[in-house]
Formats: C-alpha cells, structure tokens, sequence
C-alpha cells in the first residue's frame, strides 16, 4: 500500500482501524492526544554542548553505559508491543504513542505515520496543514503540487491542494480541471466534491455548486460544512425552507456551529416565526458572547414582536460591544419611540447624523419625534430640511399616523397650523 496515494479520509479510517486492532478502541484517542503541534524552535546552543566537556575515560564509559541502556530499553519496547491488549491501558501516554507508532509504520510505513500525525495535531489545535494566508503562498504551493503531481500523478490530494491554491488566486477554471482529476482518481471522495462546489460557487454558478455539495452529502452523509455551504445557496436562490433544511442538518451535526444558528435565525425572522428565531440568536450569543451583530439581530427580532424593552437592552449591548453603526441607533431610537421614550429617540438620531450625515430620511424622523416633545422650532427645522432634500415628509409621518388628528388625539397635544399645513395629506 502506498501510504502517499490515500486520500486523507482514507489515510484517517486506515489509522483507527490499525490503532483499534494494536491498542484497542477505548486507547485511541490517547494516541491522537499525544500528537501535540510543535512549538517551532528546536535550536540546540552548541556551547552548551561544548562546555564542561568530561575526560576520554569518562566519554568511554558513559558510551558504554548508553549502549547497554538503548540494548535494554530495546527490549522493554519488544516487550511493551508483544503485550496483550488488556495492558496497555496501564501504559504511560508516551509508551502507548510508541506503540501505536510502530503499529503505524508497520502498516502505512513511516510517510503515512507522518501523514497521519500531522492530521492529529491539527485536530489539537495545531495550524491547518497547506494553510494558505496570500497570493504568495498560494503561488508556491501551485509550483510545489506541480512538481510532486508531474513525479506522481495519482496523489489525489496533491490535485486537491493545488485546486485550492489555485482558488485562493481566482484561477477557477484551473480549480476545477484539479478537482475533476481529484474525483477521476476517486469517484467517491466527498471532499474532491465539496471543494469543487466551492470553485463553482465562487464561479457564481450555483446549480453547480449545489450538485457537488448534495453529491458529497451523498458520499459523507455527517458533512456539516457541505449541508453549511449548501444552505448558503438556498438561501441565495430565496428557497428558504430547504436553506433551514441544511442549517438544521448543520446544528445536529455540530451543536456548537454558532453561523448556522444565525443563518437560521434570520430565514425563521423572514417567515414571521420570531420564537424560533429569538432562540436562534440566543443560542448563538451564549456560543458568541461579544458578538454585537447577533445582539442586533435579536433585538430586530423583539421589536417585531412588540417587545421593544427587549429590543433596547440588545440594540445597547450592541452599541457597548462597540457595533457603532448608524442603523443600530436608528433602530434603537424607533424602539424608544414605541415605548414613549421621545427624548432617547432624539439623542439616537443625533448620533445617526453623527456618523452618517447624509441618512436624510433621519431628518424627517427626528422632526417628528420633535413634535412630541412640542420644540416646534427644531420641528419645522428638520422637517424643511428633510423636505428640501425629497424626503416625502408626510408619507414618513403617516408611516405612524394616520391624520394629524390621530397624531393629536393619540399624545394630547395640539399641533401649530403652520406644521399641520406641512404634513397634512393634500
């Protein structure tokens, strides 16, 4: 078996099944615990090495004594793998990673222990492996996969790395010419698949797209990431309940996906079921505490509900996570608005002009706001404003209203005539 030409998949199912017969089940995660990722510096200062150097005699005899210490530690080891399942679990961590090392090589010889080790270290926190941060990496790793495919073409990840560097640059086509030859090779490799609905997808052609991801659900039926992309999609395409379909599919895969509840949570906000969405967005808050666009997301939620005390106390852990848009303030100040809180709506409004001058639909909404607190003056000052900048003053006060006499009768408070000239309907 030649250990380079399996896939990862392939190389991963290999491995447990080697370290499953050799250790047992119950000992392999030990094994992959102990593939930690380096730390990067394995410098030796050589005079260190040369100080304090003893006298020949003594070099002679701890030469000696090292040899009779590997001899005996040799057999320890011969020991160690000839002993029964049943023991190893008493083993020290180091003495089951030896072992099942050994059992490794035995089977995949010692490039697809090195190949399987490095998967492990990632899963533990290590960097992803081929990990690509810029064009200069990637073009790198396009002369790199180039080289290695021309000395052995049926590396079917080789053709999938490349495709990827060549995604990273835009070179879609050429990513895809890589990922059919990847699926050439292996018919039924889900990731051959998923990559390719990438390149499609970034191609804008998504019913490309979507065929690869559905054909690599096919294969690996527990694919979160291609149910993920493929909700995207939906959503993309307006088929709202196939997109929730997938981001479902994601959550009871992987419970702990904070984009999928988010994405759910918006498609269930669009289709008018707020409980589902307001348990969406909390969800996704208690993974993403810090995360002020969800506050935002959940407190829009709440002020279509009507529960506008709710949506203030988001809209402000929002603005204090520092999420200093002007449509949170506006937002924020129609839902002070709807709790009577004119004063509050007035200084959110000063801030959206703040940070967006030209949001001149806020003019019109302040002036109004400034009729509840009867400043007449600085009334008609944003409200001709606003006029003068085609804002339809009274379509956007009777958005609220439905007659200056609703306005009047609804807040006790009677309006100048030279602003009721101004909005009533002509």
């Amino acid at each position: 078996m030649n250990a380079i030409e399996l896939t990862d998949d392939e190389l991963c199912e290999i491995s447990r099944k080697v370290l499953t017969d050799k250790l047992g089940a119950s000992q392999v995660q030990r094994f992959i615990r102990q593939c930690k990722p380096g730390k990067g510096d394995y410098s030796v200062d050589r005079h260190k090495l040369l100080a304090d150097q003893p006298d020949i005699d003594t070099i002679v005899k701890q030469i000696q004594d090292g040899r009779t210490a590997r001899e005996a530690e040799e057999r320890a080891r011969a020991k160690r793998f000839a002993a029964p399942q049943s023991e190893i679990p008493d083993m020290t961590d180091t003495e089951v990673y030896e072992i099942g090392s050994q059992a490794l090589v035995h089977r995949l010889g010692v490039a697809g222990l090195i190949g399987f080790v490095r998967i492990c270290q990632e899963l533990n926190g290590g960097p992803p492996r081929h990990l690509i941060e810029n064009t200069e990496d990637a073009e790198g790793y396009i002369k790199l996969y180039t080289a290695t495919l021309t000395l052995n073409p049926k590396v079917v990840e080789n053709y999938i790395k490349r495709g990827n560097a060549y995604s990273y640059i835009g070179e879609h086509d050429k990513a895809i010419a890589d990922y059919d030859q990847a699926i050439k090779l292996k018919p039924h490799y889900a990731k051959a698949y998923y990559n390719r609905g990438n390149a499609y997808r970034d191609k804008v052609d998504f019913d490309k797209a979507i065929a690869d991801y559905t054909k690599a659900i096919e294969l690996k039926p527990d694919y979160a990431e291609a149910y993920y992309n493929r909700g995207k999609l939906y959503d993309e395409a307006e088929t709202y309940d196939e997109a929730i379909k997938d981001f479902s599919a994601v959550i009871k895969l992987e419970s702990e996906y904070a984009d999928a509840y988010g994405y759910r949570g918006t498609l269930y906000s669009g289709k008018g079921e707020y409980n589902k969405a307001i348990e969406d967005f909390s969800k996704e808050i208690e993974l993403r505490p810090n995360d002020a666009e969800t506050y935002y997301d959940r407190g829009k939620v709440y002020g279509e509900k009507g529960e506008y005390n709710k949506a203030i106390e988001d809209f402000s852990k929002a603005i204090e996570l520092n999420l200093e848009l002007p449509e949170v303030y506006a937002t924020r100040a129609l839902a002070y608005f709807h709790t009577g809180k004119f004063e509050r709506a007035i200084q959110d409004y000063d801030k959206v002009l703040e940070l967006k001058p030209k949001f001149v639909e806020v003019y019109a909404a302040r002036g109004i706001m400034w009729l509840h607190v009867k400043e007449w003056e600085n009334a008609k000052l944003d409200l001709t404003f606003a006029r003068n900048l085609r804002v339809n003053i009274i379509a956007e006060f009777h958005k609220i209203y439905e007659s200056v006499a609703d306005f009047e009768q609804r807040n006790d408070i009677q309006l100048p005539e030279d602003i009721v000239a101004m909005l009533r309907r002509l």
